[in-house]
């Protein structure tokens, strides 16, 4: 703890306290995720060192440094400042294609990354990826990751992910999943980054369903074929309705592209959703990739909205890990 100078609090977290600090040495700024670990978040805080040990790559978050004691875990990453959600809300942010193309094209590269080392986020949304200054992406919270494996009859929890980016699979009990949760969420994300505004803000997993829905219909042998191998697909019953004919109702751009990317990743059938290196692929980013004057000019100027206890407890951090 020696090599570090705590400069201020940056917040509170799920499990614990976030401090902003120095390294003595060089000089350069990290943050500091101090958890104490129960037996209620032992298996949550254990996913996050190991995938953040085992994930390097440019856009995700990077781990710098462990510490433990006997009751806590310490994680040092990179202090990255901002988060998506305060780009999604700021008024003055361009609302160009350049400028989502900019963000998109960076969290599927980590994505494709995590992906291909048979990892899954199973929580994106926008407070769980980081914005740099420069508007560099970072992925990060990992507390709900998990490996995937190739098996039809490999089972994992169906209580993942937070509510307006699960997954309909998720939200009707499926154990047997795959990365596609993932692209669920970034479809949502990519609605919301375009709307400013969530995509589908259900308050409970039944007005969460309702509002899937009324957009791409009650399920039927065309919408969703694997219906019926849902756990929980005959305990609801709900009126017919179609899919929503004209996107642009729901995502309110002209661009045809980016309404095509959308249509690739939230549709209720998980296997037709694209794969983050086929969306990669797409030619949203494939043409038009002049450099974006607007990505140059902007500058993020509201740090994370974290919430801030009145008083901190003290931090005391055992040997490294």
């Amino acid at each position: 703890m020696d090599r570090y100078e705590i400069l201020r609090p940056a917040g509170q977290g799920a499990y614990g306290i976030v401090l902003r600090a120095r390294i003595k040495e060089s000089g350069k700024t990290v943050a500091i995720k101090k958890m104490t670990v129960t037996t209620r978040n032992r298996l949550q805080i254990l996913r996050e060192l190991c995938t953040l040990r085992n994930l390097h790559h440019s856009k995700v978050l990077k781990l710098v440094d462990v510490f433990c004691s006997r009751d806590s875990l310490s994680l040092v990453t990179e202090f990255v400042p901002y988060h998506l959600n305060d780009i999604i809300t700021d008024p003055q942010r361009p609302k160009d294609d350049g400028f989502l193309r900019h963000f998109f094209i960076q969290i599927l590269q980590g994505m494709k990354h995590m992906h291909s080392l048979g990892i899954m986020h199973r929580d994106l949304k926008p407070e769980n990826i980081l914005v740099s200054s420069r508007c560099i992406v970072k992925i990060a919270d990992f507390g709900q990751a998990c490996l995937y494996f190739k098996d039809e009859d490999r089972e994992y929890e169906e209580n993942v992910a937070t509510r307006q980016y699960r997954a309909p699979e998720l939200l009707f009990g499926s154990r047997r999943y795959t990365p596609s949760v993932d692209i669920w969420a970034l479809g949502c994300i990519l609605a919301e980054f375009v709307n400013a505004s969530a995509l589908f803000p259900g308050h409970s997993d039944l007005e969460q369903i309702s509002r899937i829905f009324s957009v791409l219909g009650t399920p039927s042998e065309e919408t969703w074929p694997s219906w019926n191998t849902m756990p929980d697909a005959t305990k609801l019953i709900f009126d017919n309705m179609a899919p929503v004919e004209d996107m642009r109702v729901i995502v309110h751009t002209t661009n045809s592209a980016v309404i095509d990317l959308f249509k690739r990743q939230v549709c209720l059938e998980s296997s037709w959703r694209w794969s983050a290196a086929q969306l990669l692929r797409h030619s949203f980013f494939t043409t038009d990739l002049r450099d974006c004057q607007s990505v140059l000019q902007y500058r993020p100027h509201r740090e994370r909205s974290l919430s801030v206890p009145r008083r901190l407890p003290r931090l005391r951090i055992g040997p490294h890990v």
